[in-house]
């Protein structure tokens, strides 16, 4: 056992005797260790390593070598050694071993002249390196100093024993803000410069850093590793493009020209004309103000994600983690309400729907038909599918399309994403061994036009097209959403961060002065095309069903009818109901739950409608037309 017995000389010459049990040493100290151990035993530590792991293999059922086995583990900080077995725990130290290896191979090289300085900076560059005595993964930067609360948390692996001070607090907050700000600097710098796919893909530039100290260096490579994994997280990206810089409102002027071309003829004969249609691209300011517990819990949580994080390839520290959190938390946020989101006002002093911060994809959509800009297929067949018609319904929605506009193979199909399977299903039974082995092919079916899937939906039944790239994602300053600030409000501590989100198009349909005109003009001069998923309800009904779908149309009553309630109604949802049959008209009293209606509804023309939304049992009316 004299390997162990050197061992132990050697961690209390070196006095290390409270951090070698707690398991805290550092891998400088592992280095101390070591050569205070060859001092004291004038042998190599990895010779001694193989000669003790050799006599333990002649003598494994030896319950006593075993355990001295486990306890030379836990010099390694090997926590779980007590259900290793021994050839586990052998396996371990040489890893161990092998990265200290190459840890002094490195530095030694590091010491060298004879290279140049170009190629020794791109050795140190590693975002992952291991910490040090005095940095956390090993970067030379502020942020990162072993002295700070929140670095020691990650490298020692366990919270400080006392709660942090005032002061821990206040510069823990004061370090978040600066880096946060400077995150979101370097997002919106990626984007000016084109340079966000490339930090995405790991194939960015970083030859313009070489000037710069080297623990720069690794801070911006560790933001760039930051902003890859949140760009990494599901969104619309793929299926919306953005278009940043609108500040509040933009306006899209599009020119339509009649026929230009004629034959030849001599003279002054012109022919042709144009017209300019204004589309408006509208963003609204939008916000996050979480009230998050003290630091302790922060603490907490973040030794939680160390301890189930193995196979991350980038171990964050507690500020990146948090950061990288709120950013999961707000981004699939931001996906829903790009797609059903609706912009309603909030009111003085009270918390409102995330949903209703700004208005999506759905709703765009749907105001261009209130708008006299788009007309929707109303045909029964084209409304609505299920499981057994989907692909069907596709078909002669393309159909239709195709009746309507010269460049139709321009045109992608957009349809939800929660049915894709469905659509999956009706191919394989549609055309089975007769797909020739290819698989799905997630194109309308007889046409060339792409099915694009859309997340979001919930159960809504919509389908629309339009040209790649028309429909846009609207922002104000790129990477805005992620500038996360934190605040002290007496016990309480804030995070908070602000942006301007919205959903546009560069065009939809040229403007009719009415419904009447808009049917006449039976799709001429539009850009978007879709169907009417309504419900039509059944006659005299007086309550209708809101849990799987929103837009609603009134039956042909045999009486006036008094719409009572909208049944299983979702607080985050907007709904829109539309005057069916004008004969004997539904209205809606502002009486019961609709007592916080601006005024009754008491529509007298077919496609009067009323848009709805649903809070704490009441309904409150967001627009009528």
């Amino acid at each position: 056992m004299k390997f162990l017995d050197f061992l132990k000389q050697a961690v209390a010459k070196l006095g290390l005797e409270s951090k070698f049990a707690a398991k805290e040493l550092s891998p400088e100290e592992q280095k101390s260790l070591i050569k205070a151990y060859e001092e004291a035993s004038g042998s190599k530590f990895s010779d001694d390593l193989a000669a003790y792991q050799a006599a333990e293999r002649e003598a494994a059922e030896n319950q006593a070598m075993a355990e001295a086995f486990k306890e030379l583990a836990s010099v390694f900080g090997k926590e779980s050694a007590s259900h290793m077995s021994p050839d586990a725990v052998v396996s371990d130290i040489k890893k161990e071993m092998s990265h200290m290896k190459q840890t002094i191979e490195t530095l030694g090289r590091m010491s060298q002249g004879d290279e140049p300085e170009k190629k020794v900076e791109q050795e140190r560059i590693n975002i992952s390196g291991a910490h040090t005595k005095d940095y956390a993964f090993g970067i030379k930067h502020p942020m990162f100093s072993a002295q700070k609360r929140w670095n020691k948390a990650a490298i020692c692996g366990k919270k400080d024993d006392k709660d942090a001070s005032y002061e821990e607090q206040s510069e823990f907050r004061k370090e978040f803000n600066k880096f946060a700000e400077k995150l979101s600097e370097r997002y919106a710098q990626l984007v000016r410069d084109n340079s966000l796919s490339e930090v995405k893909k790991g194939t960015a530039d970083y030859s313009l850093l070489k000037d710069a100290e080297i623990g720069t260096q690794y801070f911006i490579r560790r933001m760039d590793a930051l902003i890859a994994r949140i760009e990494s997280l599901p969104s619309l990206s793929g299926i919306f493009p953005t278009r940043s810089n609108i500040q509040d409102g933009d306006v899209l002027t599009n020119v339509l020209f009649k026929e230009l071309s004629q034959a030849y003829q001599k003279g002054h004969i012109s022919k042709g004309g144009y017209k300019l249609e204004p589309e408006k691209a509208k963003v609204h300011k939008v916000m996050m103000k979480y009230l998050i517990e003290d630091m302790s819990w922060i603490e907490e949580s973040y030794l939680g994600y160390l301890n189930t994080s193995g196979s991350d390839p980038v171990k964050w520290s507690m500020i990146e983690w948090l950061v990288l959190c709120i950013a999961e938390q707000l981004n699939a946020e931001q996906i829903e309400r790009d797609i059903l989101g609706y912009r309603v006002e909030p009111k003085e002093g009270e918390s409102g729907m995330g949903m209703f911060a700004s208005t999506g994809v759905v709703h765009r959509l749907i105001s261009y038909y209130d708008e006299h800009k788009v007309l929707p297929f109303d045909d029964e067949d084209i409304a609505g599918y299920n499981k057994s018609n989907i692909g069907d319904v596709l078909e002669a929605f393309m159909d239709s399309i195709s009746e309507k506009v010269k460049n139709v193979s321009k045109y992608a199909v957009y349809v939800n994403e929660k049915h894709k399977a469905w659509y999956k299903a009706w191919y394989t039974a549609k055309y089975g061994t007769n797909a020739d082995f290819s698989g799905v092919r997630f194109t309308v079916p007889n046409h060339e036009n792409e099915i694009i899937f859309v997340p979001g939906m919930r159960n809504l039944k919509l389908i629309f097209a339009t040209i790649p790239g028309n429909i846009q994602l609207l922002e104000f300053v790129p990477g805005e959403r992620n500038k996360l600030t934190f605040q002290r409000d007496l016990e309480a501590v804030w995070v908070c961060s602000y942006w301007k989100s919205g959903v546009g198009v560069t065009f939809s349909g040229a403007k009719k002065d009415s419904i009447e005109e808009l049917k006449k003009a039976d799709g001429a001069d539009q850009m978007i095309f879709m169907n009417w998923p309504a419900v039509t309800l059944a006659p005299d009904a007086a309550e209708l069903n809101g849990k799987t779908d929103i837009i609603f149309r009134t039956g042909a009553n045999t009486k006036v009818t008094v719409l009572t309630d909208i049944t299983d109604a979702q607080e985050d949802m907007i709904y829109r109901i539309e005057l069916g049959d004008s004969t004997h008209p539904s209205k809606i009293d502002k009486t019961g739950k609709f007592d916080q209606l601006t005024s009754a509804w008491a529509p007298s023309k077919t496609g009067e409608y009323i848009k709805l939304y649903y809070k704490d049992g009441k309904f409150y009316d967001v627009d009528r037309g």
